[in-house]
């Protein structure tokens, strides 16, 4: 008698798609390999791009994990279930980082997430991100100057992975036992620190980014760039990468701030000071000007008494 397909069909189906989803590595937004991921000082976590965080794996170890960012009432920028990414936080008094995997040579991007929970003022917290023990990704990032407070913040790095070199930019540096280091270094204001990040890797033009800020101003930044020019070039092949293949280095965007017409700016502060007293609603009754009222009426009183005076003089004088 013939087993009945119908039936076994599904669901053999439906045990092929548990394995896949258990031993395939996370794919999110087409071709993209999560390598790995941390919620830096918090629990683990998946976001709305199907992106799991693990448990920070320096629990207990290295730095101080907080939870300081859960007395805000909302973070910027993020869905409310991916708040939890910038609530949460590593710092150390001293550099401290993290080591990540490699999977083999190809292009990667690495997603730094960051949310300034503490202070209400630029110049307070100012580090620097080093990948690989060489390579400043991220030089002097003050976060409240970048969105403020209680607003997310990403910074993204991309590089290459050759033949056990790391290219970036236009400096590379040899990977040991699979592994590069993330650290942030300790400056002169206050203490290094990361709420989350993510390593991914293949399509890294499509990585999930923050919606734009009102200050935002170009769509991709200068480090993207450099990936659109490479792939342009090679017109979508692949071979071995070399230093001469490389870009040159682009100076990040944020470095080069465009200046601003000091007249223009306070033109444009004082209609706006001008627009909000029109729309401005009083209390109460209209009180007079007292700058406003004529010189003669306020003699008036004065004069008045000077004629009373004169009289009862003349009058003392008869005595």
């Amino acid at each position: 008698m013939r087993p009945n397909c119908t039936f076994i069909t599904p669901v053999l189906l439906w045990h092929v798609c548990v394995l896949l989803t258990c031993f395939c590595p996370s794919v999110v937004l087409g071709n993209l390999k999560v390598i790995y991921a941390v919620n830096a000082g918090g629990q683990e976590h998946t976001d709305k791009h199907g992106i799991h965080y693990s448990a920070d794996p320096l629990h207990g170890r290295i730095g101080t994990a907080s939870d300081y960012g859960n007395h805000l009432l909302l973070i910027g920028r993020v869905p409310e279930q991916d708040e939890v990414l910038y609530r949460t936080e590593r710092y150390h008094t001293a550099t401290f980082g993290y080591t990540l995997p490699i999977d083999g040579d190809g292009e990667y991007a690495l997603i730094m997430k960051f949310c300034e929970v503490y202070f209400n003022e630029p110049n307070k917290k100012v580090f620097d991100v080093v990948l690989n023990n060489k390579h400043t990704v991220v030089k002097e990032l003050d976060i409240f100057h970048q969105v403020g407070r209680g607003t997310a913040h990403e910074e993204y790095v991309y590089f290459i992975i050759s033949n056990d070199r790391l290219y970036y930019k236009d400096e590379q540096s040899d990977i040991r036992n699979g592994v590069v280091r993330l650290d942030f270094i300790k400056g002169h204001y206050d203490n290094p620190k990361i709420n989350a990040f993510a390593l991914l890797k293949g399509d890294v033009a499509n990585i999930p980014r923050l919606p734009p800020t009102s200050d935002d101003i170009l769509p991709i930044d200068s480090d993207m760039a450099v990936f659109n020019d490479r792939v342009s070039a090679e017109g979508g092949g692949k071979s071995e990468i070399s230093s001469d293949q490389l870009p040159e280095n682009q100076q990040r965007s944020r470095d080069s701030p465009s200046s601003v017409d000091d007249d223009i700016f306070d033109e444009d502060e004082d209609n706006e000071e001008e627009t909000w007293t029109k729309k401005r609603k009083v209390s109460g009754p209209r009180q007079p000007d007292p700058y406003s009222m004529d010189d003669s009426s306020v003699m008036l009183p004065v004069f008045i008494a000077i004629g009373a005076f004169i009289p009862l003089l003349f009058c003392l004088c008869k005595l």
